[in-house]
């Protein structure tokens, strides 16, 4: 892992570059991961300089050699951190770095095995920072940690989605240091859910009305012409493929679901300004105009894409899909209801 002196040296050469010494550099840029203080308390101490680390002189020791690599991040910086993380600011900050220099950081970030793109780059420093400030807490002799955080229900550590590229293959995510990830095994269209409840299902079948001039159901579907129930065959097998991955990345990563959610996030954006095009003159039209731009688009605000082979075109369009269930997506026909 990237060491706290390697990771700010980078990090001086793009956000708060104002800060011309190193304690203040370091001040302002662990204030970028700390809530801001609210309560009475919290506000007399940032008053006193002593609610974010490194505010004090009696710290600039301390920063400067944390800086030079010739300690580690104090204990009593790494527990305070820790209790008011938050990176909000942080991105906040990021979002003025120009695309240039994006770029140039992700090279040197490539340097210490960490890929990303300028999409994602201010999300994988973010992850990289809190892996720092985790690791560091491991060492701490007597902190409280909760047992249950990041482990399973028979104690095991949970893993994060990697930051860095692996590979997926037939149901295994093999990872550089030769560990081997199983994923449960996928969902099947029809396991132990109804479809005919599902909104996805029920905006296909909107779709299928419209085109053929009738009413159709999930609970009718099984008239639709051969070449209209392949397609919802296709839809059906996309959405229980990426509800699969959902399920599976849940299940293994401790980070799993919210990578999952930035991943639908990122899609969404996506294929937003296909869907709310007004020149399509049916939902089916729209529904295809909006699948082929998916599988077009490159998804890269979540590090699950960082796991090779995972992700498909099939389960990129059942991603739309579940974006109808979460009433992102209200309907393929009408999109102003």
């Amino acid at each position: 892992m990237i060491s706290i002196s390697q990771f700010l040296n980078i990090m001086k050469n793009y956000i708060g570059m104002e800060n011309k010494s190193i304690p203040s550099f370091c001040a302002f840029f662990f204030s970028l991961f700390m809530k801001e203080p609210v309560s009475p308390r919290e506000i007399g101490l940032d008053d006193d300089d002593k609610y974010y680390p490194f505010s004090k002189s009696s710290e600039k020791s301390s920063a400067n050699k944390m800086y030079n690599g010739e300690r580690g991040i104090p204990e009593l910086v790494v527990r305070a951190v820790n209790a008011k993380l938050d990176k909000s600011k942080f991105l906040m900050e990021f979002e003025d770095i120009p695309f240039d220099a994006r770029k140039n950081l992700c090279n040197e970030l490539a340097k210490y095995g960490v890929q990303c793109d300028t999409n994602n780059v201010d999300e994988t420093c973010a992850e990289i920072f809190n892996g720092i400030i985790q690791a560091e807490l491991r060492k701490l002799d007597g902190l409280k940690i909760n047992p249950f955080d990041g482990r399973n229900e028979v104690g095991e550590v949970i893993p994060p989605v990697p930051i860095q590229p692996v590979r997926y293959a037939d149901g295994f995510i093999y990872l550089p240091d030769g560990e081997v990830i199983k994923l449960p095994a996928a969902l099947k269209p029809s396991q132990d859910i109804n479809e005919t409840k599902l909104p996805y299902m029920n905006a296909l079948c909107e779709v299928y009305s419209e085109k053929l001039d009738k009413q159709i159901t999930p609970e009718t579907a099984e008239s639709l012409p051969n070449n209209l129930k392949q397609h919802l065959e296709r839809q059906r097998q996309a959405y229980f493929d990426a509800k699969s991955i959902q399920h599976s990345v849940r299940d293994t990563f401790v980070d799993g679901e919210r990578q999952f959610e930035a991943l639908k996030d990122d899609a969404f954006d996506g294929i937003e300004m296909i869907y709310f095009d007004d020149d399509y003159e049916t939902g089916y039209a729209r529904l295809k105009a909006v699948l082929k731009k998916i599988t077009d688009t490159e998804l890269s605000k979540s590090n699950l894409v960082n796991i090779k082979g995972l992700i498909s075109n099939q389960s990129k369009k059942g991603i739309c899909h579940i974006l109808v269930d979460d009433d992102r997506i209200k309907s393929w026909v009408n999109i102003n209801e």
